[in-house]
């Protein structure tokens, strides 16, 4: 019959096989903060539990020592790494050279020691059974052993204050962490001053508990999936300076940004505030002022007047609710207030510059225009062949200038005035419309679809754009009878105002124009009016659609549903979602 006993080394044997399940996945974030501290855990509880299991089946001195200092070296690296594990994850000590070689060279050290033990006997003393047998071990055995539980228990430490600390996802997974880290060293404490560890070690439970630990914090917890960022480097990357003063006006912290602002190499805790500051000695009273308040201050640094946006609030104890002192953050605006002096002027510039040439189309132009139209009509009156026709060009050129100088005197009331929504009645608006370029255009033929009223709450200018884009249907059409469609129609509770005409179509480049909203000398429209149809769509909240080829083009005004207000014949309120696409009311919601 086989006794439970006899079994304890399979069980050590197949534990340390265990961790080994989740180094394919900590591989896969080998980048992530964290990740080498876990793989050298992971590393260390197989070693550790494997060479254990294999020591308790023999009794051979030179085969116990041999595996009993690898099961010392397993202990050591499941330890050291992690304490890695959670100084990395927690941003609480920077993982330098000098650390991991210190703990490196330590382990290495404590391994040379116990395999050379029978040269000197500084380890395990007089026993057949080293390492697996401690009862007989020397002083710095113990302290050794002592030391190791030392490093798991601030490691475990570290995240427990992380825990309490934290919130979210980075205090579940800190709970995790401490889950995985908790039980092992309990249970190796047990081991060494509680049970015979010789004979029954409870190390086969503590590793399966840390590993099923590790493996809810990394697939349930996303543990190096969502590593948060540490608050420390958060403030210690940051480009703003940011200082902690307390209540006594000393600087207890601050990170690099604030040391190469104000020169200062390394600022121990305590320096006074007017002594940290004391190269700005013109705001020394602003940057130490105990008052919550964000202002801008300027500073004189290495002869360059810089300006900063200064924050100072209030630092409280989180269990009292007492002042603790203050947090100054001066994040500097200098080229912020370049740009803004010179937005400024270029806006003044600007505003001087279409001044002059407000007046210059108002008067000047137009003035010249209609002197040189009246010239040139008379000269076409009172002529005949060739002179009189090149007096009918100029006048008719003169009268498309003209006809630019008022839409351009337009553009700049539009420009000049508040964009204020106001009910408009777009079926009135298309039928008026529609009355005057038939009036206007004999020849053409222009058809019109809109319900009996249809108000929308809209810039007024609205009716400018429609304007606009039905005067480009007629006059850039290339026949002697154009044919243009209007229809007010309802789509899915929105007002849609379609223009459609068979033209010759709108060249690629001019709509190209309108959608990056400027022109360049090499791209440009070929008059104001599509741009002010566009401009005034836009300042209404609505949006405009081009949809053009050589035979024709379509042009969407959309007007939101939000701003959109339907009545029957009665003149009866209806809701935009009951009213079909040419604008009759559903009957039974009326």
């Amino acid at each position: 019959m086989v006794s439970p006993t006899s079994l304890l080394p399979l069980a050590y044997v197949c534990g340390g096989l265990v961790p080994l399940v989740l180094v394919p996945h900590t591989l896969r974030h080998w980048e992530k903060p964290g990740s080498t501290g876990l793989l050298v855990a992971l590393g260390g509880l197989t070693i550790w539990s494997i060479a254990y299991g294999l020591a308790v089946t023999t009794s051979a001195y030179g085969q116990v020592l041999v595996l009993g200092s690898i099961v010392i070296l397993g202990s050591q690296l499941a330890a050291v790494g992690y304490l890695f594990v959670a100084l990395e994850y927690t941003d609480a000590v920077e993982l330098g050279r000098v650390l991991v070689g210190g703990f490196t060279a330590f382990v290495l050290l404590v391994f040379v020691v116990s395999v050379t033990d029978p040269a000197h006997g500084l380890l395990w003393g007089e026993t057949d059974r080293p390492v697996v047998d401690t009862t007989a071990s020397q002083p710095l055995a113990t302290g050794t052993i002592l030391f190791t539980m030392a490093i798991g228990a601030v490691a475990v430490l570290v995240l427990v204050v992380d825990t309490v600390t934290a919130t979210g996802a980075q205090r579940t997974q800190s709970l995790a962490l401490v889950g995985a880290g908790l039980p092992t060293l309990a249970i190796s404490v047990a081991d060494v001053y509680v049970i015979d560890a010789y004979v029954h070690s409870l190390l086969p439970f503590g590793v399966l508990t840390s590993v099923v630990a590790l493996w809810w914090a990394l697939f349930r917890a996303d543990f190096l999936e969502v590593v948060p960022i540490g608050r420390k480097r958060i403030v210690e990357e940051m480009d703003d300076a940011a200082v902690v003063i307390d209540c006594d006006g000393r600087v207890v912290e601050c990170n690099p940004a604030a040391r190469t602002l104000t020169g200062v190499a390394d600022t121990d805790a305590g320096t006074p505030a007017e002594e940290f500051f004391a190269e700005f000695t013109d705001a020394v009273d602003q940057l130490t002022d105990q008052q919550s308040v964000e202002t801008e201050i300027s500073i004189d640094c290495d002869g360059n007047r810089r300006t900063f946006h200064r924050k100072t609030s209030p630092l409280e104890e989180s269990r009292t609710d007492r002042s603790a002192g203050r947090l100054i953050v001066l994040r500097e605006i200098t080229e912020l207030k370049r740009r803004e002096r010179e937005l400024e002027r270029r806006e003044s510039e600007l505003e001087f510059l279409q001044q002059l040439l407000s007046r210059v189309l108002r008067h000047n132009v137009r003035n010249d225009l209609s002197v040189v139209r009246g010239y040139a009509s008379m000269i076409e009156d009172e002529t005949d062949g060739t002179v009189a026709d090149r007096a009918a060009t100029i006048v008719d050129k003169s009268d498309g200038l003209l006809e630019t100088s008022k839409k351009a005197w337009a553009m700049q009331r539009i420009v000049e005035s508040d964009c204020e929504a106001e009910p408009l009645d777009l079926a009135q608006t298309v039928r008026s419309l529609v009355d005057e370029y038939r009036s206007a255009h004999a020849r053409a033929r222009i058809a019109f679809d809109v319900p009996d009223r249809c108000l929308v709450v809209v810039d007024p200018q609205l009716e400018r754009a429609i304007d606009a884009l039905l005067e480009n249907a007629l006059i850039h059409h290339d026949g002697t009878s154009p044919t243009v469609a209007v229809r007010l129609e309802a789509v899915d509770g929105r007002v849609v105002v379609t223009i459609e005409d068979d033209g010759p179509g709108i060249p690629d480049d001019e709509l190209a124009v309108l959608d990056r909203g400027e022109e360049t000398p090499l791209h440009h429209t070929s008059g104001v009016g599509l741009w002010m149809a566009h401009w005034i769509v836009e300042r209404s909240a609505a949006s405009i659609d081009f949809e053009s080829d050589p035979g024709g083009t379509t042009v969407s005004i959309t007007v939101p549903a939000d701003r959109t207000h339907w009545t029957d014949r009665n003149g009866q309120n209806v809701d935009a979602r009951h009213v079909d696409s040419a604008g009759v009311p559903d009957p039974r919601f009326v």
